[in-house]
């Protein structure tokens, strides 16, 4: 009897149709991503490939993917990639599967970014003095990089994204300094090996990944380094209510990990605690707090930022389902003394 071959035509009806039966979420998804992964191409080169056809290893790799999928695992963590904004980052269990989301935290980071170096004069004085001369005949380093700390790298999509875009100039120094703290090691492994993929080597000489708790408490070359110093504050911490954590999807609370995703029976948990922690080392002339959050924690949240710093200026912004998603506040520590 001749052997059943499969292409990539055939097996895409095939595993669209079977995940539909088992009622699995976006099965041509789910169906094109695992294949993708298995022949190593990209969604739109699978439509060019349609004749191809897989041979064993190959198919018996698929039906592992699939079978995984029919337990509702992440297509992320089965294939062991997540795509977010311009990178493709590699994520496992030990961290969160990057959000669309997330990406507006990164974009407001920037804007911000651009904001405070655009308005800074020594900066501004330094920027137009290479402006008008050749870039060879000038040694330019910013008098100051802005210092900006993430809390919670994860995989570290936030931290490498916003190196990744930013803009270096032929022999300048960097304009970001980014510490990216993190509490689990595992993950914090996996955010450096991320880094290490994706980063130029100046770049990666600007990323700092740290295994702590917010911040490295008993470091001191770190508090005599950034003590009033940190400029921006970004973070997209633990904001689920306990409550709320069982009408999760499946894949998420049977798949990702609780302690990045459970903050505790209000949902506000975190972010004070890391107000609390990182006080001692926002700049004190003005600094910056953004955070992702939600419907369900944002009111609750800008209270506590109002309460903690006097005449803070906070803004919200609302993500692709005009739901509250990105909370901005300017703080001016210098009040308080």
């Amino acid at each position: 009897m001749q052997k059943q071959t499969w292409d990539v035509n055939k097996l895409l009806v095939w595993a669209i149709d079977y995940f539909k039966t088992k009622e699995i979420l976006h099965p041509r998804l789910s169906a094109e991503l695992l294949l993708s992964a298995v022949l190593n191409l990209s969604r739109m080169e699978l439509y060019l490939k349609y004749d191809y056809e897989l041979n064993d290893l190959q198919l018996s790799r698929y039906k592992e993917f699939i079978l995984r999928r029919l337990e509702n695992e992440p297509i992320q963590y089965i294939t062991g990639e997540a795509y977010f904004r311009k990178i493709k980052l590699y994520v496992d269990k030990n961290v969160l599967i990057p959000r669309p989301e997330t990406e507006l935290l990164v974009e407001k980071a920037k804007q911000i970014i651009s904001e405070v170096r655009n308005t800074d004069p020594k900066i501004k004085s330094l920027k137009d003095d290479i402006s008008a001369v050749k870039k060879e005949e000038v040694k330019y380093k910013s008098s100051k990089s802005l210092n900006i700390l993430e809390v919670g790298t994860g995989s570290g999509a936030i931290a490498i994204s916003l190196l990744y875009e930013a803009q270096f100039i032929d022999g300048c120094s960097s304009p970001i300094n980014i510490i990216a703290t993190e509490i689990s090691k595992n993950a914090a492994e996996v955010a450096y090996r991320n880094a290490r993929a994706i980063l130029d080597k100046d770049k990666l000489s600007c990323l700092q990944i740290m295994n702590c708790d917010v911040v490295p408490y008993e470091d001191k070359e770190f508090a005599d380094n950034f003590k009033g110093n940190i400029d921006i504050v970004i973070s997209n911490p633990p904001y689920i209510r306990k409550d709320d954590f069982n009408n999760l999807e499946r894949e998420i609370k049977d798949y990702e990990p609780k302690e990045a995703l459970i903050a505790g029976e209000a949902g506000t948990e975190s972010y004070s605690k890391i107000i609390k922690k990182v006080k001692p080392y926002l700049n004190k002339d003005k600094a910056f707090l953004v955070f992702e959050t939600d419907p369900n924690t944002c009111r609750n949240l800008k209270g506590i930022i109002e309460n903690e710093f006097v005449n803070s200026i906070v803004t919200v912004n609302k993500d692709y389902n005009n739901l509250e998603r990105i909370l901005t506040a300017e703080v001016n520590i210098a009040v308080h003394f």
